[in-house]
């Protein structure tokens, strides 16, 4: 298991509560609510995931809120 951030472990806790109570339903990422991250550092720690291998995204939506984060491609 790998070592998280805190923005990386809030994010990913969201991904797996979403995933268990509406299995059924795309798990958009949520706003930044962080007041001290900025958008890009928001969207490093998506990546980071992704690079992780814990989450894949759909990012065909123009705004990170229209995202959708996935399992990752490993596990699709």
């Amino acid at each position: 298991v790998p070592t998280l951030t805190s923005g990386q472990r809030n994010l990913y806790r969201y991904y797996l509560a979403h995933i268990k109570r509406h299995p059924n339903t795309p798990c958009y990422v949520p706003r930044n609510s962080m007041t001290t991250n900025s958008t890009e550092r928001y969207i490093k720690v998506i990546d980071s995931l992704e690079e992780l291998n814990l989450i894949s995204t759909d990012r065909t939506a123009d705004n990170y809120t229209g995202w959708i984060m996935l399992p990752p491609k490993r596990l699709q």
